[in-house]
């Protein structure tokens, strides 16, 4: 999970809900015209490089995902037009479990930003999951929002793991899966790990951030700082 500032939203949602202030009664998002729908997920996906808010997992389309409401419907209607309460999320069917995790596995569950679920509209929220060479994730320590998080839309599912340790050893920054080749020959000096942990935060030319970009540039960070170790050593070695 990154942070994701939101603004107040595309012009097609600000014209639609000053059009419905002259008919009240239909305002509600269950009656957003599709165009409108769409143009929130294309302004939501912009904001998110193209990764789903909560995974981090690259989405190529609109119509790959859909409108996750952090503070449930059910739980707050008043937040169900808010722009900041929206994300866009994998997969397309905000119903569809069958993948084991993400947005749907929260469902209706009753969500207090910050005290049993962290929105990736906190700023911060990126610290308090931390990644380990084997793509596994855990909460910060003393941190109960993050742990109800992880355990809420799964993101130690065994296939986000598995996902996110391939990538990591495609970077040669985790431990390599057993018949997964690096995807670079060379291997990565200390200082250019904490160049590439700074430049995979930001989104490329088409506004795209990598896929588990936050992920990765954990595992950058650490890899530079065992380099840097294992340097000292080797200086002591030869005094």
């Amino acid at each position: 999970m990154r942070s994701i500032p939101r603004p107040a939203g595309p012009h097609a949602l600000k014209d639609w809900l000053r059009q419905m202030e002259r008919a009240p009664q239909n305002r509600s998002y269950e009656n957003f015209p599709s165009e409108v729908k769409d143009a929130v997920l294309e302004s939501l996906l912009r904001e998110q490089g193209y990764l789903c808010a909560y995974t981090m997992v690259r989405i190529e389309t609109a119509g790959e995902c859909h409108i996750e409401h952090i503070i449930p419907q059910n739980q707050d209607r008043t937040k169900d037009l808010d722009y900041t309460n929206m994300a866009a999320c994998f997969p397309r069917d905000g119903g569809d479990t069958s993948f084991g995790f993400g947005a749907p596995l929260k469902a209706g569950a009753h969500v207090v930003p910050n005290e049993n679920f962290v929105s990736p509209n906190s700023g911060g929220c990126e610290g308090r999951f931390l990644f380990d060479g084997n793509g596994k994730i855990r909460a910060r320590e003393g941190d109960a929002a993050a742990e109800q998080t992880i355990q809420t839309i799964r993101l130690d599912h065994p296939s986000l793991v598995e996902m996110r340790r391939e990538v990591m050893a495609y970077h040669g920054l985790g431990i390599l899966p057993k018949g997964i080749r690096p995807g670079k020959e060379e291997v990565m000096g200390p200082k250019r790990a904490r160049r590439f942990a700074e430049e995979v935060l930001k989104p490329d030319a088409a506004g795209r951030l990598a896929e588990l970009c936050v992920a990765l540039a954990q595992a950058a960070l650490r890899h530079a700082e065992r380099e840097e170790a294992r340097a000292r050593r080797l200086r002591k070695k030869t005094l």
